[in-house]
């Protein structure tokens, strides 16, 4: 997959935790298309699926997969120090930690996880097919 699938792949997947998860109408903001995004808000997607990917791509390669719930907090944690590189004096609501946040949004993150997962998976498949 490249890497502009894997950003909109990202975004799309925390859409979708949003739509299925949120209870109530979610805010706009939270499930706008890509190309209505905040410039940094791309940047942060962009900069957390590189990151995720890159930290699971060797175990994968092994045969290890960690818990979603420990997929979920690495897309938090990752997420996080982003916002406050990205931001610098980022909302307190930004940068919660994975245990402070809203149990949709737990699941959202790990939605988030699992799509990037898949996606490193998928790439790890077709690299053995072609080898």
């Amino acid at each position: 997959m490249n890497q502009e699938q894997g950003w909109l792949l990202t975004r799309q997947a925390w859409i979708d935790g949003v739509n299925e998860y949120y209870s109530g109408t979610p805010k706009p903001s939270y499930i706008k298309p890509w190309s209505q995004m905040d410039e940094w808000e791309q940047d942060a997607i962009k900069l957390l699926y590189q990151h995720v990917r890159a930290i699971i791509l060797p175990t994968l390669e092994q045969g290890i997969q960690i818990s979603r719930e420990y997929g979920g907090y690495l897309v938090c944690s990752i997420w996080n120090v982003l916002i406050f590189q990205l931001l610098h004096d980022p909302k307190p609501s930004y940068v919660k930690h994975f245990d402070q946040l809203d149990e949709w949004q737990q699941k959202t993150d790990i939605k988030m996880f699992e799509a990037i997962e898949a996606s490193v998976l998928d790439d790890i498949k077709n690299a053995q097919i072609h080898s």
